[in-house]
């Protein structure tokens, strides 16, 4: 399974769909015009009735008025290009001859004055390095020293005596003193004089006192300054309490002292303890050194092996391995590190009295060490300032190792082994000895620690310029001067051209905005009242010459568009007309509201602009003018600005046009707007008459429609029926005036307008269209899979499969995606699926199912540039078909209801992945941090896409094969699927196996590998699966019973720790509420939708009695029962979905629809019973 880089499959399809409509527009041919009537149409469309018709006919044909716009911008560009080319030569003239007199003035004294700011700059900087170095090493130095001073007081307070002496809370202060002094560890070697004392260590002290450790990680875990992995101390052993030296487990032999274990320190090191470190040639000669001397000594470099000993390669590549996690990201690990060996000394006589200072070799002794690693880098970073680059720094020691940085600004940068400075530069370089820092430190500071040893393996630190800092310096002075007039003379000319293309810029600018604000006015104001609205801004213009300030014209426009006059009148005379003869059109789409309610917002828009730029097509090439759209209505209006004599036919005409594209526009966005799509129709209502029509100034103007033709159309509308066109006598009339009579047919019954009283009215429906020559949605209500299956249009259900399959597809996308995150290929070894056995599926329901922890990289987007293989996405929407041809043709259990179930599970998913109000800003910007917080506050579902594809998938199956009666009828009866499940939850037991049994066919084995990559995958799949589904029977008490104490356990007893298995507690019940909530969701969404499903479900009912398998009529508790399902069921839901805290929104939408549609039905439902049984009572259907 490979996933190709393709754009978002929701997107392309509506993309699709949108362009489809566009090219069917184009190619359209009228199937209701007649010769005459194309030739009439295009004759009076010459002159021009809609803006967008306007702006194409002036253009082509040349209007007066864009003629005289293009004079008068040819005329100022003429006169302005005159002016700048008389400049142009004036200047060119004057900028010659300076520059001949400024050629070479002061080319001879500039390289001196170059050589002498490099130098000075060299020495300043350097100069800078030496006093911060030595002010970082006393800092250092007296932090490990106030250490040091801490234990040694401790071991004095405690009466305890070295060696055997190990400091509590040693983690916790060596933090302290870690970050002040910026390094890497800090260690404790204690030192064993004889092997009295190592057996004394061994055998007893090193496990008696070894509890430093498991608090070395604790502070580690809390410690921010620390960058490592906590995880690598998860399998630290037991401390090794032989002393040890090279692999673990090589004790040293006795007879060999002094040893030197490594004892405490921070961070805690991975490996076992207690090696001894004086036998490392990196340390042991400093050990040795600093142990005769008691003088803070520096080892040899760390991490580069020594040929003499043999464990060096092992040492080295477990220092840098340890490195690597706690260096930073700009830091090699391999560069180089050293110990700075602070001796612990007390007299002789075991006495604290004597400062360690002032202590002499022969009254003391040196009983440890407290080894302090740093790379040479921490001294040498934030120094310069930005912008100072350049300075190389190299290391030596009289131990044969030299190492050389790089200093750029507040960086520091290893270059590498070896003094790798630029030879050009020995003379100017300057050295000193570290030892010779520090003093000089100290006699500027209050450090009064043990002095530094000038005599082991001492390090020396030179300074060199670069050619880099040179650079900064020094310039090509001779050959700038040299050609600085020719310099001059071309950015002079270059000052021009830009200044030329300047003029011509603001021209074209002139122009666009010229014809921009011509675009604007003619988008929302017909021909004539755009030249009125001219003619004011001329007015105004002239006005303002005379004694105002002048306003240029696009700002005039953009003030009168936007505000109107500051009193909020008119600017001068009103702009308005009347039109005697016009027809109106109010177009409405049906059932919108309730179509939204179950939508995202995009999706609604997504809806209107595809149908409503199809509307704007259609009235571009009928000559129609659209006036307005107001909310789900589109307003359109014939016979003005332009009068025409044939505006009703004309009107007629597009409404059928609009109707009919509706209609195909709908078929075509339900594969990816879902369910009821199709269902959607258009009621549009035509009247004819007199309009007052004008610009309405004041905030936000407008061209806009007056008068009782305006209101009568409204009627016409509103009194309409679903994909029929309805219209008032005047335009009936108008109709047969134009002999198209035959279009018109009288409506049945009169109708009650508003004002009017009653009114005849009539349809229009010519001979070559029978309601929408594209066909209606009503043609498809009653299509089931085998009818499908048998044609080779499309139908509802297969838009309705084409859907289901395309809203899992992009859930599989990303349950890829999150695989691949993982690092995890598809399905590598075969997956075992289990195999639907005659055993009880209810009871593989889990109390709780562990979903996978929190883990950024398989965070993955809603725009995926992912797309599934062929092979796949063919097998998904097989795999989806043959799951629709399980279903039963029952009124509400069938294919349809599932599918809207369905898409109320996507809606609560998208809208838990994405609350609005959720996140504050910063964490919005900070991806990683929101996605971990949502995983938190979702307990893990949007982190998880198999779990979110689970549910989706539930949705699809959790009623495939519904008898169509309860599960007590089907006990009742002795049903054999009942017998089979033992009563329980027979419905659901059986949708889970034949969909499992169907999915583990051989022809889906890509498909199953697609949704599962390995048998944890599909054991949680599975598990998932049966929970969902099982949750859909709400009338088991055991089930129920179990699911309230789970919530109660969940979200109502009080816990003090939200563990890991509380958190999987909220998401088992959390999903199996969204798959309740969803199975119900009619309940909980608009009115209308909530009727339609209501009377399904009654009609099941009532079918199921009327074929004697049910013993109560519906009729007799369906009202009482509706109220009882509201007050005990649907509402306490709601408040639970609000209560987890998940929802956002749509927990607080679907309390209000379940309240409302409550309401509504204890007013309405006894009435509403009746009809249904005026409607089904006495049918017996089969």
């Amino acid at each position: 399974m490979t996933l190709q880089n393709q754009g978002d499959e929701s997107n392309s399809a509506i993309l699709d769909t949108m362009m489809k409509v566009d090219q069917e527009l184009e190619n359209e041919e009228d199937p209701i015009d007649s010769d005459s009537d194309r030739e009439a149409y295009s004759s009076s469309n010459e002159t021009g009735v809609s803006p967008s018709t306007e702006i194409s006919t002036s253009r082509g044909t040349g209007g007066v008025q864009e003629d005289d716009g293009d004079s008068c911008v040819v005329s100022i560009a003429r006169t302005e290009n005159k002016a700048v080319l008389i400049w142009k030569i004036v200047m060119i003239v004057v900028l010659l001859a300076s520059t001949i007199g400024v050629a070479f003035t002061v080319f001879h004294y500039v390289s001196d004055e170059e050589q002498a700011a490099f130098d000075a700059a060299f020495t300043d900087n350097s100069r800078k390095v030496f006093e911060a170095i030595g002010g970082s090493l006393d800092i250092k130095l007296a932090a490990v020293d106030s250490f040091v001073t801490a234990i040694v007081s401790y071991a004095k307070a405690s009466n305890q005596t070295w060696p055997f002496v190990t400091l509590p809370d040693f983690a916790k202060r060596a933090s302290k003193i870690r970050g002040l002094s910026r390094a890497l560890s800090i260690t404790q070697f204690q030192i064993l004089r004889n092997d009295r004392d190592r057996r004394i260590w061994e055998d007893s002290y090193v496990r008696a006192n070894d509890g430093w450790v498991q608090e070395g990680i604790q502070v580690q875990q809390s410690d921010p300054a620390f960058q490592g992995d906590v995880s690598v101390f998860d399998d630290v052993p037991q401390a090794h309490s032989s002393i040890w030296y090279g692999s673990v487990g090589n004790a040293v032999p006795f007879n060999r002292p002094p040893y030197t274990p490594a004892w405490q320190s921070y961070p805690v090191f991975p490996s076992p303890y207690n090696s001894n470190m004086i036998m490392s040639p990196m340390r042991g000669s400093a050990i040795k050194a600093s142990m005769a001397s008691h003088e803070v000594t520096i080892s040899r470099v760390l991490n580069k092996i020594e040929s003499d000993d043999p464990n060096s390669p092992d040492f080295v590549r477990a220092v840098n391995e340890w490195n690597e996690v706690h260096v930073g990201m700009d830091s090699e690990a391999t560069e180089p590190l050293v110990q700075f060996l602070y001796p612990i000394i007390v007299g002789n006589d075991d006495s604290y009295q004597v400062p360690m200072n002032q202590m002499h070799p022969d009254n003391s002794t040196v009983v440890a060490f407290m080894a302090t690693s740093f790379f040479w880098r921490a001294l040498l970073e934030r120094i310069l300032p930005e912008g100072q680059r350049g300075l190389a720094v190299v290391f030596h020691n009289e131990c044969g190792q030299t190492f050389t940085y790089r200093i750029d600004g507040a960086s520091a940068i290893f270059q590498g082994e070896g003094d790798l400075h630029n030879p050009k530069f020995n003379e100017m370089g300057e050295t000193f000895q570290v030892s010779q820092l520090v003093d000089a430190a100290d006699e500027a500071t209050t450090y009064s620690g043990l002095p530094l040893s000038k005599d082991h393996c001492p390090y020396s630190l030179s300074i060199y310029p670069s050619t880099t800092f040179e650079s900064e310096y020094k310039s090509n002075n001779p050959i700038i001067f040299t050609m600085s007039a020719v310099a001059i003379f071309v950015f002079t000319a270059l000052v021009f051209l830009a200044y030329d293309r300047l003029v011509a810029v603001r021209q074209a600018k002139v122009m666009k905005s010229a014809v921009q604000s011509n675009a604007i006015v003619s988008s929302l104001f017909p021909s004539k009242y755009r030249e009125r609205l001219y003619n004011d801004a001329l007015q105004s213009s002239k006005a303002a010459s005379n004694g105002g300030s002048y306003v240029p014209s696009k700002a005039r426009l953009k003030n009168f568009l936007r505000e109107g006059n500051e009193d909020g009148g008119s600017a001068g005379q009103p702009i308005a007309d009347l039109f005697t003869d016009c027809t109106v059109m109010f177009a409405d789409i049906a059932n919108f509201t309730a179509w939204s309610s179950a939508r995202e917002p995009g999706q609604v828009f997504t809806l209107l602009e595809t149908v409503y730029g199809a509307f704007d097509k259609i009235a571009a090439r009928r000559g129609v003018f659209k006036v307005e759209t107001i909310g789900d209505c589109y307003v359109a209006v014939t016979g003005l600005p332009e009068p025409r004599k044939d505006h009703a036919v004309v009107m007629v005409k597009f409404a059928i046009d609009c109707r009919d594209e509706f209609v195909e526009v709908t078929r075509l966005l339900e594969v990816s707007l879902g369910p009821d799509t199709a269902d959607l129709g258009l009621r549009t209502g035509l009247h004819s008459g007199a309009v007052t029509a004008g610009v309405l100034r004041g905030q936000k103007s407008r061209f806009q429609l007056f008068g009782d033709t305006v209101n009568t159309a409204a009627r016409m509308e509103s009194t309409g029926m679903v994909n029929r066109i309805h219209i008032s006598q005047i335009t009936a009339t108008l109709l047969e005036e134009a002999k198209k009579g035959q279009w018109v047919k009288p409506r049945e019954d009169q109708i009650q307008a508003k004002g009017k009283g009653l009114l005849q009215t009539y349809f229009v429906e010519p001979k070559s269209h029978n309601n929408g020559s594209k066909g209606s949605t009503d043609n498809d209500k009653d299509v089931t899979i085998e009818d499908d299956m048998n044609g080779a249009l499309p139908t509802k259900i297969a838009r309705l499969v084409s859907w289901n399959a395309d809203v899992l597809s992009r859930e599989l996308v990303k349950v890829i995606q999150a695989r691949n995150g993982r690092g995890m290929a598809l399905a590598s070894k075969k997956v075992e699926w289990a195999e639907p056995s005659d055993a009880m599926v209810i009871q593989e329901v889990k109390e709780v199912i562990m979903l996978p922890p929190f883990d950024a990289s398989v965070q993955v987007s809603d725009n995926s540039p992912l797309k599934l293989e062929e092979e796949v996405r063919t097998q998904l929407h097989d795999y989806v078909y043959s799951v629709a041809t399980l279903y039963n043709k029952n009124p509400f259990h069938n294919f349809e209801h599932a599918s809207h179930v369905t898409m109320s599970v996507a809606k609560l998913l998208a809208r838990i992945v994405a609350p609005d109000n959720f996140f504050d800003e910063e964490s919005k910007n900070d991806h990683g941090m929101a996605a971990l917080t949502l995983h938190d506050h979702t307990y893990g579902i949007t982190s998880d896409p198999l779990t979110q594809f689970a549910c989706i998938f539930s949705a699809l199956i959790h009623d495939c094969d519904h008898p169509g009666v309860p599960n007590n009828q089907l006990v009742k009866e002795g049903n054999e699927l009942a017998k089979l499940y033992e009563g329980k939850s027979v419905a659901e037991q059986n949708s889970v196996n034949l969909a499992w049994d169907l999915l583990r066919d051989p022809k889906y084995a890509a498909l199953r590998n697609a949704i599962c990559g390995s048998q944890e995958e599909e054991q949680r799949f599975r598990q998932l699966v049966v929970n969902t589904v099982m949750a859909t029977d709400i009338m088991d008490k055991d089930l129920k019973k179990l699911r309230d104490d789970r919530w109660d356990a969940a979200f109502h007893r009080e816990r003090m720790t939200l563990d890991i298995l509380q958190v999987n507690r909220k998401a088992t019940i959390v999903i199996e509420h969204l798959i309740q909530a969803s199975d119900v969701a009619h309940t909980m969404q608009h009115w209308h939708v909530y009727i339609k499903w209501n009377e399904r479900l009654f009609k099941e009912l009532l079918r199921a009695y009327q074929a004697g398998r049910s013993d109560v009529n519906p009729a007799n508790f369906w009202y009482d029962g509706e109220l009882g399902f509201f007050d005990f069921y649907i509402i306490p839901l709601a408040k639970k979905l609000s209560e987890c805290g998940v929802f956002g929104v749509s927990s607080d939408e679907y309390l209000t629809y379940a309240m409302e549609n409550r309401r509504e039905w204890e007013k309405k439902g006894k009435s509403i019973v009746a009809e249904y049984m005026a409607r089904y009572g006495s049918v017996s259907e089969s």
